[in-house]
């Protein structure tokens, strides 16, 4: 093979992944590649890092941090413009198998997108994603277990961790819709894909181990909270038409969960829930976090 590979890190406040990250992309079999680094105007030494030990990268210091969504979209433009066939979406707090590249390319086109086994821990401890599928009759998006998924197979939904996507996708459909800023991104973009027929594929016998929430500082936070319950609203919204219940019923089911009878009460997790919901009845979408 020898389609050029751009692969794009979005980053904050990721230094201590960073040097894991690039050290298993610069090991890979796949070596036709370009790597861009966008920092999303992080406050600690992610820059000086990647200046000092990896120059080589393509790296952009972003003036304002615009989240996941809007990031990824402006340094996937900057890659298609410097003549990539192949777009690697990776998250900064991973480590990749050295040919993950390799095996991601020999099943992708012009009409399949795919994705590899994700793993949570450095030595693979918890399978955090083994193929996943978008939930219609919830409206949601869900990750399957290894259980079931151990060889490969078409799914419905990919983690934007991971997505060796084709530029003829990308300029046909898009990208990430950057109204939903953190989080459902991929969801969204996994149903536009999903409505329009494009393929995804999900290959086991590569893998990429995943720091969960690593840059959101763990796997669940008032922050992390807001938005997925914000976004989920907006998702369910968007897609009424090919979901099979309604913004009213996963508002009432939101509130008895998180709310009226929360598993553990918690004053910020549970104003972080009703902000999500307000917000997104006043249709305030895009970044709007700064009471989180």
């Amino acid at each position: 093979m020898d389609n050029k590979v751009g692969i794009v890190l979005v980053n904050y406040n990721g230094e201590k992944y960073i040097a894991d990250c690039m050290n298993s992309i610069q090991a890979q079999t796949y070596t036709n590649i370009e790597i861009l680094f966008w920092d999303n105007h992080s406050s600690d030494a992610s820059v000086e890092i990647v200046k000092r030990l990896y120059p080589q990268v393509h790296l952009v210091e972003s003036q304002h941090n615009y989240g996941f969504a809007k990031a990824n979209n402006l340094a996937v433009k900057q890659m298609l413009n410097m003549g990539v066939e192949y777009i690697l979406l990776l998250n900064v707090d991973t480590v990749s198998d050295s040919f993950l590249i390799e095996r991601l390319l020999e099943k992708a086109d012009a009409n399949t997108v795919t994705t590899a086994r994700i793993c949570m821990g450095r030595h693979g401890e918890t399978d955090w994603y083994a193929g996943g599928e978008l939930q219609f009759d919830i409206g949601n998006a869900r990750h399957l277990s290894i259980k079931g998924c151990i060889k490969e197979k078409a799914v419905t939904f990919i983690s934007g961790c991971c997505m060796m996507i084709h530029r003829d996708i990308i300029r046909k459909y898009g990208l990430f819709n950057t109204k939903y800023y953190l989080y459902y991104e991929d969801t969204d973009l996994c149903m536009r894909w999903y409505l329009e027929g494009v393929r995804m594929l999900y290959i086991p016998s590569v893998k990429v181990w995943h720091k969960v929430g690593g840059s959101m500082g763990g796997n669940r936070t008032p922050l992390k909270e807001y938005y997925l319950i914000r976004n989920r609203l907006y998702f369910v919204n968007k897609y009424r038409e090919y979901i099979k219940v309604s913004t009213k019923v996963v508002l009432c089911k939101i509130i008895k969960k998180k709310i009226v009878c929360p598993t553990e009460y918690n004053k910020k997790m549970i104003k972080a829930t009703c902000y999500g919901i307000l917000d997104y009845y006043m249709g305030k979408m895009g970044k709007n976090d700064h009471r989180i």
